[in-house]
């Protein structure tokens, strides 16, 4: 991992190394997305449940 690492900042691709925004997930993950925007390691399991509790939460404060 940490050769990876030292070639990541190397070759100028360390950006795209990124650890997942959710408390409760440890991955990190290489962002492949064309434009460096990737925020969630896996969609399915930490990306969807974070936007759905998000979007609720917005939800919640526009009806109040």
């Amino acid at each position: 991992m940490l050769t990876e690492c030292l070639n990541a900042q190397q070759d100028g691709t360390w950006r795209r190394l990124k650890i997942c925004p959710n408390p409760r997930c440890v991955a990190t993950f290489y962002d492949r997305t064309r434009n460096n925007n990737g925020v969630w390691h896996s969609t399915r399991s930490c990306g969807n449940p974070a936007n759905l509790r998000a979007s609720r939460a917005r939800r919640r404060e526009s009806t109040q």
